[in-house]
Parts: structure tokens; sequence; C-alpha cells
């Protein structure tokens, strides 16, 4: 019997093949043999169901990744009909799910390469995938979801005492309950807060009445009057005394604290100013609430015998609640307030070119300035959703879709 040729045992030949498409393999990878341990690692799949629900996959890059490690706890919100976000302590995300044509195994015990750096031994170990997924969950940094604030709170808006009666307690809420509900960090829900006409009343946060918070703010400033205070020589506690027999004192003193500043010190007494801005403003709005369009010279001239006396009015006051055309003749203005246009951009800009077609950027900054970000300013936003133009060397903005 002939002797086979060592080159030609099956085996040999078998390895060789082997050997061979692993190189393939390698090129195709792009990878370096020599780069390679002498290690082999086994896959196998675990025998339960591979595609479920029990894990997510969340990728976050190296800041996010730092933030939730600083901030410790993050928090998952939304309800059965809303997107889900995460809040940290401080800001809001957007959670987008990315399908992925490539399969994501999760798996545990897998080394890598800086695991086996040390390792010139050969070696075999076993690794089992324990799920399949074709998605993944991605966070966008997003403005705070704060539509659902405003529907919460206008259900027990406060009107006095006299009508707590008709309030349905079941719609009365505690910080925390909002907290809970609202999709905004917490710092994005006190900042809204604070910016808002807000009571804390037996521990539930309720929104004042527009008619009840001018009534009882004409009471406060009649006191300067009768007591002959000078605008900066406020008595806070003087106040309250004067109207907590039939003004709450928890409303006495949001609105103090809403409008009035520290301002001197006589005799130890520790007095206040009311704010002319926001004063004057209120007024503004006062004069504008219900009166459709309104002569523009007429409500000049009324809305500084509204004030104050020693108060004087200006047109910067009335950004953000008001829009002036002065197309028409004579020029009329009509009430147009930024808190009551809708959250979403686009929608937002909508709104804003069908109540006047064409913008300066003066004029339509006070509406769109809370939807810019670190990343984005007024200037960007105007220049992805509207269209620019100039007329007589002014820059307008208007609809994209406009003729």
């Amino acid at each position: 019997m002939d002797k086979t040729d060592p080159i030609d045992s099956p085996n040999i030949s078998s390895k060789l093949t082997e050997l061979e498409e692993i190189e393939k393999i390698l090129l195709l990878a792009k990878l370096d043999p020599i780069s390679l341990a002498p290690v082999t690692q086994v896959v196998s799949f675990a025998p339960q169901e591979l595609y479920n629900n029990n894990y997510k996959l969340l990728q976050l890059d190296e800041n996010l990744l730092k933030q939730f490690a600083e901030n410790g706890i993050v928090f998952i919100k939304g309800s059965d009909s809303e997107n889900a976000v995460i809040c940290t302590e401080t800001a809001t995300y957007d959670v987008l799910e990315i399908e992925t044509s490539n399969s994501l195994l999760l798996m545990k015990e897998l080394k890598f390469n800086d695991d086996l750096k040390d390792n010139t031994s050969k070696s075999t170990s076993n690794t089992t995938i324990h799920s399949i997924f074709y998605d993944y969950l991605e966070l966008i940094h997003s403005k705070p979801h704060l539509q659902k604030l405003q529907s919460l709170l206008d259900k027990s808006v406060y009107k006095g005492p006299e009508h707590e009666n008709e309030i349905d307690t079941s719609d009365l809420y505690t910080y925390n309950d909002i907290l809970n509900s609202v999709q905004a960090s917490k710092k994005e829900l006190d900042d809204t807060l604070n910016g808002m006409q807000i009571v804390t009343m037996s521990n539930k946060i309720r929104k004042l009445d527009f008619e009840y918070h001018f009534r009882t703010l004409s009471y406060m400033l009649k006191l300067i009057e009768e007591n002959s205070w000078a605008l900066d020589e406020i008595d806070f506690e003087e106040t309250i005394q004067s109207l907590d027999d039939f003004i709450p004192t928890e409303v006495l003193i949001c609105l103090l604290e809403l409008y009035t500043e520290k301002s001197k010190v006589i005799d130890g007494l520790q007095l206040y100013r009311y704010k002319q801005y926001d004063v004057c403003k209120f007024f503004a709005r006062v004069l504008l609430h219900n009166a459709g369009k309104f002569n523009f010279q007429e409500f000049l001239q009324a809305w500084q015998e509204s004030v104050p006396e020693g108060m004087t009015t200006a047109l910067e006051m009335l950004e953000g609640i008001a829009i002036i055309d002065k197309t028409s003749i004579p020029n009329v203005i009509y009430a147009f307030e930024e808190e009551k246009l809708p959250e979403n951009i686009n929608e937002r800009f909508e709104v804003l070119f069908h109540a006047k077609e064409k913008w300066t950027v003066p004029e339509i900054t006070p509406y769109i300035q809370k939807m810019s970000t670190e990343k984005t300013d007024v200037n960007a936003i105007l220049a992805k959703c509207a269209r620019a133009s100039t007329s007589k060397g002014v820059k307008y903005y208007s609809s994209k879709h406009s003729k």
C-alpha cells in the first residue's frame, strides 16, 4: 500500500481550509492577524426566548453619562398617551426608539481587547447570548413639556374664598403631584412656576384667576395713597395686616413677592418698592383683556392713566403680550400673549404668521425666545423656520410657504 503524502491528509487539508476561511473573514473585517490574541471564545444562545421586552438598550454619550453619574437619580416620565422622557434634576430628554439593521447582542463575560492584553497563553471561554435587539433608545435634549402643567392648574384656578365651594378637591395637586406628572426636570418646573402667578394654599399649587389677581393688586396699590407711602417705601407687613381680613395671606404674600423688591431700611424696618416694569405690564394686560382691537393712541393714554402715580409706561413692556398693527389707519393694538401659544415650534410659527404676516426680529423674539437652546439661538430658529426679506432697509420674517 502506498504511503499517503502528509499534505494530502484529510485532517490537514481540512485545517488549511479552515485557516483560509478565517483569513478571508479577517480580511473582510479589516483585522490584522498579528493583533489577535490566542484566545478562543465560544458564543452560544440561551435556551429561553431571546426576543423579549425584559431589557431596553439605552445609548449615552460621555457627556450624558457624566450628567447621569453626577445627578445620581434619573426619572422616566410619561403616561400611556405620552411619549416617554427621561429627566435629571436639571434637564429633560426625549426618548427616541432607533432601529438598526445590525443585530445587537446582550451577553456577559465576553472579553475584549483590553482584557486580553496581559493574557499570553492560549485559552477558551464560553459566552451566552441572552437577548437579541434590532433597536435601541437614544436621548435627545429637549425643552420641558409644560402643556400638562397648564391643564392641571386650570382645573382649580383660585377666584377667591367665596368660590372655593365650586372646586372639586380631586383637582387639587401638591407640588410633588405636579413634579411626578409633568414631563420636566425639577429645576425646569421650579423656574416655570416662579414665572407664573402661582399661590400655594393648604399645600396645593393654585393658579390665580386673572380678575381676582387684578382686584387684589388694586387693593394693594391703593394702600400707597391711603398711607402716603413713597413708591420705594412700601411696608410689607402693614400691607398684609391691612388686607388679610378679606384676602388670604398666601395670596398677598404671593403678589408682594411677585411685584415688589427690597429697597431701603428705615429705623430697622425693611421697606420695599413696587417693580415698575412688572406692574405696568400687568395693567397693559388688564386693558387689553377681552378688549378686542384698541386704538393705539387711546390705549397709550388709558394705560398711563391706569398705573400708580410716579410710574411710567414704555413700549418694551408690551413685548410678548400684544401686537401693534401699524398697517391699519389708525394704528391698533390687541392682546397676543406668548404663554398661550403652542409648545410645538412649527405650530407656534403657524399661529404667529396667521396673526401677523411679517415680523421684525425684535417683534418676534419674545414669542420664540423660550424655544432657543445653547446651540440654537433665535436667529438660527428663524433661519430654519421662516423666510427673510428686506423692505426699506428693515429685515422681516414671514412664513416659508407664503407667496
